[in-house]
């Protein structure tokens, strides 16, 4: 099955991910995460959704930053996930947009 995720992003979630068991005094680990598209689509081997991307994060992120504001990505249809649930989220996002897309009309 091909994996489809539509972007990395240098980002870190805060608080996402704790490795090293979070004890006293051990240093945590904050996983990478990524933007994946509402619907599930990629951008990876669609040029016109990476261009899409690519608007989308330019107009969401703020002057002097480095980051995207969540709620604008959001708006957009984006959400920020760690790296290692992306290809899940898609799956599942994709799923959720079939079914969406094949109930009767009532």
């Amino acid at each position: 099955m091909r994996i489809l995720i539509v972007a990395a992003l240098g980002a870190l979630l805060s608080g996402c991910l704790s490795l090293g068991g979070g004890g006293g005094g051990s240093p945590q680990r904050v996983e990478q995460g990524v933007w994946v598209r509402s619907d599930g689509q990629s951008g990876r081997d669609n040029p016109s959704l990476a261009m899409i991307f690519d608007s989308d994060k330019a107009a969401c992120t703020p002057a002097g930053s480095a980051e995207p504001d969540r709620a604008c990505m959001a708006s957009r249809g984006y959400v920020l996930v760690p790296a290692s649930q992306a290809a899940a989220k898609a799956a599942e996002f994709r799923a959720a947009t079939a079914a969406r897309n094949s109930a009767p009309v009532q």
